[in-house]
C-alpha cells in the first residue's frame, strides 16, 4: 500500500482536578483526545479550539503545549501519515460535559484509571501522564510496523 495522505491533527487535553476528557466514536471500544484535523487556513491552536467547541461546546482560553507525535496508520485501507499536536486547557468554569455530536461519546476519566482505556494513538497515555506529573512537553515518533 502506498502512502495516500498526510494530515495535521490538533488534540486537546482537557484537565480538571484529577480527571481528563476522552472521546470515542459510539460503538468503538477505543478512545482518543477530543480534536480533529487542522484546516489549511487555521493554526493548530485554532483547530483545537474549533474542534472542542464543535464536539463539546467548550470555549477554552489559553492553551499549553503538551507535545507532538508523528505516526503512520491505516484508515479504511488508506495509509495515513499523521502529525498530532496536543495542547492542554483547564475545563472552563461551570462547563457541562455533553457531546454535541450524536456519533461521539465524551467521558470524564480519572487519570489513575487511564490504563483501563485503549487510547489511540497508544503513546498518548505516556504523554498525558508525563504532562500531568510535571508539565514536560514530549515529541514522539512512532515508526510504522510492516
Amino acid at each position: 500500500m502506498a502512502l495516500a495522505r498526510s494530515e495535521i491533527v490538533a488534540r486537546l487535553l482537557v484537565v480538571y482536578e484529577n480527571r481528563i476528557l476522552l472521546a470515542n466514536q459510539r460503538g468503538q471500544t477505543w478512545y482518543f483526545l477530543p480534536g480533529g484535523r487542522a484546516r489549511a487556513d487555521e493554526t493548530v491552536e485554532d483547530a483545537a479550539r474549533r474542534e472542542i467547541d464543535a464536539q463539546a461546546g467548550l470555549d477554552v482560553g489559553e492553551l499549553d503545549f503538551v507535545g507532538c507525535l508523528e505516526d503512520t496508520h491505516t484508515e479504511h485501507g488508506t495509509i495515513v501519515h499523521e502529525l498530532t499536536t496536543v495542547f492542554a486547557a483547564p475545563l472552563p468554569w461551570a462547563a457541562q460535559i455533553i457531546s454535541n455530536d450524536p456519533t461521539l461519546h465524551l467521558a470524564s476519566v480519572a487519570i489513575e484509571d487511564l490504563d483501563e482505556f485503549e487510547l489511540r494513538p497508544a503513546v498518548l497515555t505516556g504523554m498525558i501522564r508525563r504532562w500531568v506529573a510535571g508539565r514536560r512537553p514530549l515529541w514522539r515518533t512512532v515508526t510504522p510496523t510492516a
